[in-house]
């Protein structure tokens, strides 16, 4: 595991949970439990970065990915006129006038760090904390500020056209229920297209998928960039819809995992949804082998037991080294509506699995 991997996570007042943490965190984390115990949410916490308006964009980037809002895109525009309404807070907080809480700590750290942030609209601030943050207010859309306490240090930031315009365009959580789009095009585009070296290594993973492949490229379908396929057998090129769900999620993970930046850390909800099981093994090797050469720590979430016995099988094959580094995370919520986790390690999980221990 790399130093930017987390070990130990907790969140507060974050949607369903108002408190929740993993502990003894792998590289290879498999997360799974109950309908509406809160594993999508798990991952939307994740997305957590030092600066706070990075995790904003990135979250509700997420969210209008999937459709929750009603926004048009993934512009700084529509995600602004999203923040800039006090009810869209409501769906995100447990509590309104608590802050929003993260806890981590990274391999090698001795110590856990925190980041507090409470959302104050316009009308909220004191008189002291306006004349502190007038400075940033240079549109007339800025109607949401930050308190960020970051260790005990505090300062108030305005989510601002600046502000958010500068948050990186990272693709770290792969939603379930998102297929192709513009999106993923340009990530293909910018991160795989121009680089022989890792168009290669795109190519030999889908090729599982597609056994007939030659390449991948971008082509002009319809008037649109799109993925193109090339076949060793033909001529034309394909769009790469033409092949189905299951290449088309393969091919957003593997991009994902290419486009971390120095994030290094992906999530992937349902990670199986589209993949027929007599290939899970072999997908599962695939996705970890990429994650343990990018450096890349991965969170997947799954509702099937079969995905959990591939995600051994595939392990065994692997070897030790990867072992060491796998987990399975269960999330059970008990009498009083709490979700807490059980961490199985690989030995722990592989028994459990073979006594038909309930791991989901």
């Amino acid at each position: 595991m790399d130093s930017n991997h987390l070990t130990y996570f907790k969140i507060e007042n974050f949607k369903r949970f108002e408190s929740f943490e993993m502990s003894n965190i792998g590289q290879f984390n498999l997360l799974v439990g109950d309908n509406n115990v809160g594993k999508t949410s798990v991952l939307e916490a994740l997305l957590v970065d030092d600066e706070a308006y990075e995790w904003i964009v990135k979250l509700y980037n997420s969210l209008i990915l999937r459709k929750l809002f009603p926004a048009l895109s993934y512009k700084i525009t529509d995600i602004i006129a999203l923040i800039n309404h006090e009810e869209t807070w409501h769906s995100i907080l447990t509590q309104k006038d608590i802050s929003l809480s993260f806890t981590t700590q990274f391999i090698g750290e001795e110590s856990t760090s925190s980041i507090k942030i409470i959302p104050k609209m316009l009308s909220e601030l004191t008189p002291d904390e306006f004349n502190s943050i007038k400075g940033q207010i240079n549109d007339n859309e800025t109607n949401t500020f930050l308190e960020i306490d970051r260790n005990s240090s505090k300062e108030l930031v305005s989510l601002n056209k600046y502000y958010l315009s500068q948050a990186k365009k990272t693709f770290n959580l792969l939603a379930n229920n998102t297929g192709f789009s513009s999106q993923l095009v340009k990530k293909y585009a910018q991160n795989i297209n121009p680089y022989k070296t890792v168009r290669k290594q795109f190519d030999s993973i889908i090729s599982h998928l597609i056994t007939n492949l030659e390449e991948t490229r971008i082509h002009n379908y319809l008037g649109e960039d799109t993925i193109g396929v090339v076949l060793s057998n033909e001529n034309t090129v394909y769009p790469i819809t033409r092949f189905g769900d299951g290449v088309v999620k393969l091919s957003r993970i593997v991009i994902g995992i290419l486009s971390c930046g120095s994030d290094k850390r992906i999530m992937i909800d349902e990670i199986e949804n589209g993949i027929h099981f007599s290939r899970l093994t072999t997908f599962w090797k695939e996705i970890i082998l990429l994650c343990r050469n990018q450096g890349i720590q991965l969170f997947a979430t799954t509702h099937s037991l079969e995905c959990q016995k591939y995600f051994v099988e595939a392990l065994t094959e692997l070897g030790e080294e990867y072992q060491k580094d796998a987990r399975n995370i269960s999330l059970v919520e008990n009498s009083a509506r709490e979700v807490k986790s059980v961490t199985f390690d690989f030995e722990g999980f592989e028994f459990a699995l073979n006594i038909g221990a309930n791991t989901r």
